[in-house]
This record gives C-alpha cells, structure tokens and sequence, in this order.
C-alpha cells in the first residue's frame, strides 16, 4: 500500500524553518477520558463577535515540534528512488509537497530489514543517510517539519524473504511465511531502532512506525495472523508486544525523536482487530512514549477502507480516531478522504482529531494548504479518488497522477514563458486538450479551445454516469474554472473543420479530438438496437427496467456501462474474448466492481468470440461451441480508434501536434500528461 503532484513552480514557505522545543517527557499511563486536555490540542471556538479562527491554521505542539498547522502528508510511496537510495527526484518531490504550506511531510515507508526488499526506499544501511538527509533538508527549507516512516513489509514482502508471526499466508495464492522465531522477533526490533538512529542522524525531526495495514507489526497485532502461543500471541496484549517492544526501543535509543505511531482503527476483515482493540493499543502507545498517534484503518484484503475510491464515503475514518483520541492525551491524526476543507475542519472542530493527514489529495495538489488558507478553494486541484497514483507505484512503477501531471517529474517541470506568445487552437476538450490548453495559456498564449459537443470534458462526461466514477467531474468543473479564470477561448458545440481553423488562423493546433469507438466485421452490428456503449453512459438511449442488455467488451467502458445499466434495473451479459474482465480499472474498483455486477445478477461471459448480432440475440463462440444470449439491446465497448490524424493530414501549413486519443487511445494518466506536455513545448 505505498503510493504520489503539483501544479505549478515550487513556492517558498512563508514560515521559517520547523523549531523544535524542549523534548517531552515520556508520557506515563494517562489521565482518564475526562481529564483537561491541553490547550494546544484543537483550537477552541473564538469569542461571541471577534473574527473566526480557521482551526485548520492554528499551530499545534506534538512532542516537542510546533507545528504551523493542522495538515500533514502522510507517508505514501513514490517509487522514484534509485534502488533505495534518495535522488533528486524525491528530492524535488518532498520539496514541493512542504512548499505548498503542509506542517509536516512524512517520508514514504522505509525499509528497517535488509532480508526483505521492494519498492520502498532503504533505511536498513549507513549509506542511505546522506540521500535521506537531501530529503529532509529540502522539507525543512520549505518550512515544514520532516519525518520519516518506518516498515517491515512482513508478508507484503515484494522480493526477499516471506515472514510472520505464524505460517499464515494472506489468501490461498500467496506463499506461506516463516515463522518468526523469538530471536528473530528481537532482532526485527533491534533493526526498527538502528533505522531510527539513522533517521535522526538524517535530520529528521520525527520517526514514525508503521503499525496498520497488515504489514509485520500489524499481523502481529491480528487475531487472523497470528496464531502464536508464546508471549508474542494469545491475547491482545501479548499480540501488541512486538509493536510496544520496537516503540520503547526506538525512545531509549533515540529519547530526543520524537516518535509518532501509524495504527489501524480495525482490520476490517471478519475475526481481525477492532476498533476496542485499537484504543487499548494507543493508551498503551502512549505509555511507551509515543507522542502523536496516527489513525487509518483496512489491510491488503480491505483495501477499499484503506485507500478509499470515489465510491467510498468522505471522512469515513474520522470516526476512529474520534475513539481513539477519547483515551489518550497525545495527539491523534485522522486519515480518509479529508481533501474537502469543511470535512477537515469539522473532524477539528468537533473534537475527533487534532491533525489532519491528506494524502493523495497533496499529490493532486500540493498547494491545498496555501490556497485553502488564503480562501482560493475554488482554485483546489481536486483529487478524485480514482487511484492512480496507487495502481501504478503497488507494481513497482514510478507514480503519477490523473489530475497533475507533474507528479513523478518535480525536478523537471519547469515551463518556460512563451517568447514569443503565439496563438494556439486546441481541438477537442477532453483530459488531454483540457490540459493543453491550460499549461500553454498559463505560459502567456493566446488560446483558443474548440469542443463539438454542448459542453467540454469529452469521456470525462460518460465516465462519470457510472455509480463507481461519478467523481471525475470535478476535475472537469475544475478545469472549467481554470479556463475562465485565465481567460482561454472556448467554443462548444463546433464541429471543427480546416475551414473553420483557416478563418481563427491560429499558428498552432493541439489536435486533442480522441476516438472514435471501434466497429469491427461483424454481422448485425449495424441493427438499430446497436449502440456505442458511451451512448448508453451519456443517457442517449432509454432501457427499461428489467430489459436485457449485452455489452459486448468488458474493459473499463464495458463494466462501467454494465454497472450503471444494473444499478438501473437492466439484465445485462457481459461478453468478452479475454479470460477476465475490468482491464483498464485500478484494482480496488475492478474488485468493487464486479462484486456489484454479481450482486445485481450480472452475468459475465469471458473467453468468449461474439460472432454476430441478430434482431434479439448476441451469437457467440466459446470452447468452440456456438450460443445465443438474449439482447433487447446492444452496448458496443470493444475499443477505440484514434481520430486526429484524419484532420491533420488536411492541415498541411500549420503547425500540428496530435496528442492522447486522437494519437493513441490510452487511459486518464496518459492523456493529462499528454496536454501538459504540448502545453509546454508550443
């Protein structure tokens, strides 16, 4: 569960650099839930009549640290790193999260155990400081506090050696881990506080211990995964030894880090840990020094709590935390799509958190505190939930986001004005002629944006019918915004010709047109119940409730056409050539996904050949046998054809750039990063 943006240059911080006060005694048991608390744990409501105080802007002390803040970034990988080692991509990555106005940046996971490798970076050798301590200082430059994660990936393990507390494997297709033994178990510990020496000689100004989301000391912690009998097992004090035994190890190794814990409110798994579990973990926490006690909650088979998709419910941890920071006195950090500022604010208000971690909300926007302070919420690049950045960093790739495209590429993005400004057209109003036409205005174009339909967003628009995506319009409500807001030229409901470009006489076209969708040979597929599934998705088409309906295609378009006509009350087959369906959906909602057409009696027919279309039936072929399913209608969704190249070949003197669909039909990620780049380079 590692996962990564920014929209502009990097800014300067208008704090100093993080001070760090006297270290804090370790604090004992605790008072009971009803005791005072401290004052500087939330910001308590102003005077009847003075000015309102933005409680997400009032410093806060944890451990010793001021924080100018409430908003932190949590640890979420990146995967830029050199084999382990820091370079100047994370460099550049840190830094322009702490420049735009964060308190804290937490560095993604590191890994404490040269036997277990993957890829997160490395903590485990005296050689990975100085990269870490690039880190830190550009966090610290920006005037934000550094701190750093720390992990054991235990059963998660990427490459390297497989082990836990009991020879539990995660589901039946994964290995089965070694035990750990006593004396293994102590060295693991021994191992999580040399890594938290290395981070304090780094520079960092906290460590913090990964205890959630069923890495080592979290299966540990699980009644699922471990099935011990030694003091390491049974009960629920003896399952947290491990976890309290690195966190004491870490302060007397390290009394003057301040140490902050990551724990999960529940597993979310039937039989696994609960939020009662939790709260007795954090008074315990607590009693070994712990100064700040971070709240998320799921595990690799609940990843739909842990990293919460479009579908899922804003602020749907908040509760958590809320029991949590009832039994302790250190502060407690709340987690789960709180990228909306008036749920962030609330959790503050009504006592549930006293910091607030917004993650891939920071990738897609990394000046979310600055504008949010200064009252530009309006100006927020959204983040949409949709997971990107996650699908591609879980396999070991370098992240990216949907909606910013210089995620991944900090270091680098550095747009230049335009000398001399030109005036650009851009055809078609999708994610990438979106993009484009923003980046080459913010340059100092003239930009002129054409879109054949009524309103812009292209597939943004279909997309978003779907019960699973309806989010990915604020991307494009955003961008909308942006165009107004930096005076770019837009006219929908055009159907762009060259005689319609030799009359705007631009010196540049961006043709961002995308594509069309895909008709192969095959009989029938011309009948009028035949439809482009984005039809479908558009509401062009009505269907009765309890119609039947083939799509034929079950990549991203298909399920999603597939789960808005169920939600509505269809009977819909699935028909698809491939062994599974749900290519080109990130993993947590491909899992929803298909579970909800399941549910809803879907029925899904893969390494199947469809080889015609008759009046009221869709023929295919599987096993090499011919069937027939019934259709009263049918959603065509088998692929995409690009477009652009039609249009540029009749515009043979002006400049052109073809980008996303129109050049090559690809995903979100591709498209967004396509506009940016022409926007750029024009």
């Amino acid at each position: 569960m590692t996962a990564r943006g920014g929209d502009g240059p990097i800014v300067a911080a208008a704090a100093g650099p993080a001070m760090r006060a006297a270290p804090s005694a370790v604090a004992g048991g605790g008072p009971p839930a009803s005791a005072e608390r401290s004052v500087d744990r939330v910001a308590e409501p102003p005077p009847s009549g003075s000015p309102a105080v933005d409680p997400l802007f009032t410093p806060i002390d944890v451990g010793g640290l001021r924080l100018r803040n409430r908003i932190v970034v949590p640890p979420m990988g990146t995967g830029l790193d050199d084999h382990g080692t820091m370079n100047d991509a994370t460099v550049a990555y840190y830094r322009r999260r702490a420049a735009g106005g964060a308190a804290a940046v937490t560095v993604e996971a590191l890994l404490v155990d040269p036997d277990t490798d993957g890829p997160e970076p490395r903590v485990d050798r005296d050689e990975h400081v100085p990269g870490l301590r690039r880190v830190a200082d550009g966090i610290r430059a920006e005037g934000a506090i550094a701190g750093a994660q720390l992990l054991h990936p235990g059963r998660q393990v990427f490459k390297g050696r497989c082990c836990g507390p009991s020879a539990v494997p995660i589901n039946s297709a994964s290995p089965v881990p070694d035990p750990l033994t006593v004396a293994e178990v102590e060295a693991i510990v021994v191992r999580f506080a040399d890594a938290a020496e290395r981070i304090r000689d780094a520079g960092y100004d906290f460590v913090e211990i990964h205890g959630a989301h069923g890495y080592l000391p979290s299966d540990f912690l699980s009644p699922l995964a471990n099935r011990r009998d030694d003091h390491y097992g049974g009960d629920l004090e003896g399952r947290a030894r491990f976890l309290r035994e690195i966190a004491r190890a870490i302060r007397e190794r390290c009394p003057d880090l301040p140490l902050w814990v990551r724990i999960g409110g529940e597993e979310a798994l039937p039989g696994g840990t609960t939020i009662d579990d939790a709260v007795a973990l954090a008074g315990w926490l607590e009693e070994d020094g712990a100064s700040c006690i971070s709240v998320t909650s799921g595990h690799w088979r609940s990843l739909e709590v842990t990293l919460a998709p479009m579908w899922m419910p804003r602020a749907h941890l908040v509760g958590h935390a809320a029991r949590i920071r009832a039994a302790v006195t250190v502060p407690v950090m709340a987690v789960g799509r709180l990228d909306r500022p008036e749920d962030a604010r609330a959790a503050l208000l009504d006592g549930s958190a006293d910091l607030i971690a917004i993650g891939r909300g920071l990738i897609a926007e990394p000046d979310w505190p600055r504008k949010v302070e200064e009252g530009r919420d309006d100006e927020v690049r959204p983040c949409i939930a949709c997971n990107a950045c996650v699908d591609l960093v879980g396999p070991g790739g370098e992240i990216r986001c949907a909606v910013n495209p210089t995620v991944g590429r900090d270091e680098r993005w550095d747009p230049r004005p335009a000398d001399p400004p030109r005036h650009v057209a851009v055809v078609g109003a999708g994610p990438a002629g979106l993009e484009a036409a923003l980046v080459a205005r913010a340059r100092g174009h003239r930009v002129t944006l054409w879109e054949r339909e009524d309103r812009i967003g292209g597939k943004i628009v279909a997309a978003a019918s779907a019960p699973s995506k309806h989010e990915v319009l604020r991307f494009r409500d955003f961008e909308e915004r942006e165009l107004d807001r930096l005076g770019v030229e837009v006219h929908t409901g055009v159907e762009v010709t060259p005689d319609v470009l030799a009359t705007a006489a631009p010196d540049v076209v961006v043709l961002a047109s995308g594509a069309a969708a895909l008709v192969p040979p095959i009989a029938g597929l011309g009948l009028p119940h035949v439809h482009d599934a984005q039809e479908h998705l558009r509401g062009d088409h009505a269907v009765a409730p309890g119609a039947s309906v083939v799509v034929i295609g079950g990549s991203a378009t298909g399920c999603e056409t597939a789960e808005l006509l169920v939600d509505r009350g269809a009977r819909v087959t699935i028909v698809e050539m491939a062994p599974a369906i749900g290519a080109g959906i990130e993993a947590i909602t491909r899992r929803h996904i298909i579970r909800q057409l399941r549910r809803h009696g879907a029925e899904i027919l893969t390494g199947a050949r469809v080889t015609g279309v008759t009046d009221d039936a869709v023929v295919y072929e599987r096993d090499g046998v011919e069937h027939r399913v019934a259709a009263d209608h049918v959603a065509l969704a088998i692929g995409w054809r690009s477009r652009g190249r039609e249009l540029a070949d009749l515009l043979p003197d002006v400049e052109v750039h073809v980008i996303g669909d129109a050049e090559r039909p690809a995903d979100f990620v591709a498209a967004v990063n396509a506009g940016a780049d022409v926007g750029s380079a024009v």
